[in-house]
């Protein structure tokens, strides 16, 4: 259904049972699933595509040009997952040919009013992303982490699956998995015991202990990080290679 005071450009492709509401406007190129819902006042630009049954709030802007002094007015892309929630006025920006051309949420997203996303984050499944939280270029959010209201974070920082960063913090250096990011400057003050728990079906508390285990060597007793992640990975530990692998024991800091 479309809205008599809805623009939606002929070569958009909007599926049947769609819902777009007044005021909406949905440019070329723009690729819209079945089971979306556009409330009112949403901007869809073209590049962009959303999931099925997501739903954005009134006065979102999806894919605008991102705000990055090297973008030439390069086709790039902005796609959104399945089963989103996208609040008031939240702004999300596409990618840039420099960063892969492409910003992207995946299924079960929730992005809180006034948040913004910049140019070529990925913000994995299940992360809540809090009121006013303003996420800088190429950030990366992990599976079901979660940014408390507020926090600005850096470009090219990254927020591990499972972590839990406090509310109107600065995050300007990773924040490992599983982990509980608060104070200023940012330090982690344990596991993220809530949102692991809350997927016992992942983690029996067998492998929570394992990661407590883990996460204690590298933040708690002192020794040489690199150090403790050669003996880690030594032991084989399929956990610890799952949320500090390749990708994150490069990147890896102390408090």
């Amino acid at each position: 259904m479309i809205h008599p005071s809805a623009f939606v450009h002929p070569s958009a492709k909007v599926h049947d049972t769609a819902v777009i509401g007044p005021w909406c406007l949905v440019d070329a190129g723009a690729e819209i699933a079945e089971g979306v819902v556009l409330e009112t006042r949403v901007h869809v630009y073209g590049g962009v595509s959303i999931g099925k049954c997501t739903r954005v709030f009134d006065g979102a802007i999806l894919g605008a040009p991102p705000q990055d002094l090297k973008y030439n007015g390069e086709d790039t892309r902005l796609e959104i997952g399945e089963n989103c929630v996208i609040r008031e006025y939240c702004t999300l920006n596409r990618g840039t040919v420099q960063g892969g051309g492409v910003t992207r949420l995946a299924d079960k997203v929730l992005l809180m009013t006034y948040s913004h996303v910049a140019h070529d984050c990925l913000i994995e499944e299940g992360a809540v992303i809090s009121n006013g939280c303003q996420l800088g270029g190429h950030a990366r959010i992990g599976r079901y982490a979660t940014l408390g209201g507020n926090v600005g974070m850096q470009q090219r920082n990254q927020v591990g699956a499972f972590a839990f960063v406090g509310a109107t913090l600065k995050v300007d250096k990773d924040v490992p998995p599983a982990s509980k990011a608060l104070g200023t400057p940012l330090k982690w003050s344990g596991l993220n015991l809530h949102a692991l728990k809350l997927h016992a079906d992942e983690f029996s508390e067998e492998r929570i202990a394992s990661l407590d285990k883990a996460f204690r060597a590298l933040y708690r007793s002192g020794r040489p990080l690199q150090e403790v992640i050669d003996e880690l990975t030594a032991d084989g530990d399929p956990l610890f290679k799952e949320f500090f692998g390749e990708h994150w024991t490069h990147t890896l800091v102390r408090p």
